[in-house]
């Protein structure tokens, strides 16, 4: 039996939901492919920007959200960096804790906010489709050419342009690349931190008495109109100049006309990778560990809607990120944490491996492996909160991204897998829902 879709969107998060939604509120058929195996432990944040909100009338679904406080970095020695959503806001908490660089922070601001604002520029530069390389050209102010080159250079270059504090920068790296997975050396990366000035950047989290998002949104798209197949893929192949032939694993078939995958993972997952993105994250897995304690805790900087970064220093997210890729979980893994309705407190780290290298070669995650990831980022807690292994009653991980060795990732950018033009992945992005419902509209435009 073969179905037959305008847009098939493989992946169970929030990016992927939202683009399937919105998609089929346009008057597209699509079709959601999620895995059999899914714990689906998303955490209580994620990104929703407003658009998105009203486009998929999410206020109809008894869905109530409220803004994160602050983002904070809980450095070494008691040290903390705050930043805030407002400018004047964060120029006062920077000033509190001693950091010159507040006289500094609205231009730094306005500089980033002028970048994202240069919205081809961006994309040309994220390379959303197939992971394609290059610029198109054009003629430009002097203006547009510096971001241009602001927008291919790495993140690390990019602070040290316009910031002193070395803990400042080390707290920007760590909440804009933390998601991503990159080291912030990466050409490219400076695309990460334009992003994470966005507007839309600052995530929210749903009330502690109302309904998970991530379930408000699959019942979104049940209600436009997708299709849900809860199978595990086989394989995807061209059919014609205008198709992609989808297999799952029981023998059924989709035809659709584009598949998108809302995160790197998710296609690597499948067996596919772009070639050529600097924010793809090769090779690079996802950890989020749920902690229940024992006992209450007061929260870290006296604040439970927060979102936490630990980090001794930005060289840190380049090492973690070169041991992942090497098939090492690193030893000082960089972890981002927040605390959930319910007391719970969720962390997160992008710098796992997707599989393992030892003296025989790759291989995959292990319950062992999995547990040491989990020791690690208590460990990381620990370092900063006073009692706190000795306060975890119960834990439970899950890795997203983890892949068979076995299996040869596809590419799918010029070059190597001629035809595979139908087939998106879209990168590591600071606001994946943003950016998925966007590129979607495009798709469907034509574009």
């Amino acid at each position: 039996m073969t179905a037959t879709f305008d847009l098939t969107v493989i992946g169970a998060d929030e990016a992927s939901f939202s683009a399937a939604a919105v998609a089929a509120r346009t008057g597209a058929s699509v079709a959601i492919i999620r895995p059999r195996k899914r714990k689906n432990m998303a955490a209580s944040y994620c990104d929703m920007p407003n658009f998105v909100w009203r486009r998929l009338d999410l206020h109809e679904y008894g869905l109530s959200l409220e803004r994160i406080s602050a983002r904070v970095t809980l450095g070494p020695d008691g040290a903390t960096v705050t930043t805030h959503e407002g400018v004047r806001e964060t120029q006062a908490a920077l000033a509190q804790e001693g950091k010159a660089d507040h006289l500094l922070w609205a231009d730094f601001v306005d500089e980033m906010t002028a970048l994202e604002a240069g919205r081809r520029l961006r994309e040309a530069a994220s390379m959303p489709k197939n992971g394609a390389a290059g610029f198109s050209l054009f003629s430009g102010s002097v203006r547009d050419c510096a971001a241009l080159a602001q927008a291919t250079g790495s993140c690390a270059a990019a602070l040290d342009d316009y910031l002193e504090d070395d803990a400042l920068k080390t707290h920007i790296a760590a909440h804009a690349l933390g998601p991503t997975g990159l080291g912030g050396g990466e050409p490219g990366s400076a695309l990460a931190l334009s992003e994470f000035f966005d507007a839309h950047a600052w995530r929210v989290r749903p009330d502690e008495d109302g309904p998970s998002l991530l379930s408000t949104l699959e019942t979104a798209c049940k209600d436009s109109g997708v299709e849900f197949f809860t199978k595990d893929l086989a394989e995807i192949a061209r059919e014609g100049a205008r198709h992609v032939v989808v297999s799952l694993a029981d023998g059924e078939t989709i035809k659709t006309r584009y598949v998108l995958f809302a995160s790197p993972g998710a296609a690597l997952k499948a067996g596919m990778r772009a070639s050529a993105c600097p924010l793809a994250g090769h090779g690079a897995a996802t950890a989020v560990l749920r902690i229940a304690l024992k006992r209450p805790m007061p929260p870290a900087a006296q604040d439970d809607k927060a979102v936490f970064q630990v980090l001794d220093g930005a060289g840190d997210l380049q090492i973690a990120r070169e041991a992942a890729l090497d098939g090492r979980l690193p030893d000082n893994l960089p972890v981002e944490f927040e605390y959930a309705a319910n007391g719970d407190i969720i962390v997160r780290t992008a710098y796992c491996p997707a599989a393992f290298r030892d003296d025989e070669g790759w291989r995959e995650w292990t319950g062992q492996d999995r547990q040491a990831a989990a020791r690690r980022m208590i460990d990381q807690l620990a370092r900063r909160i006073p009692e706190f292994s000795a306060n975890v009653r119960k834990t439970k991980i899950e890795v997203i991204g983890a892949v068979s060795p076995d299996r040869p990732p596809v590419f799918t950018g010029p070059g190597f897998a001629a035809g595979m033009e139908n087939i998106i992945i879209q990168p590591n992005r600071h606001n994946a829902v943003a950016a998925a419902v966007q590129l979607v509209d495009r798709m469907l435009a034509g574009e």
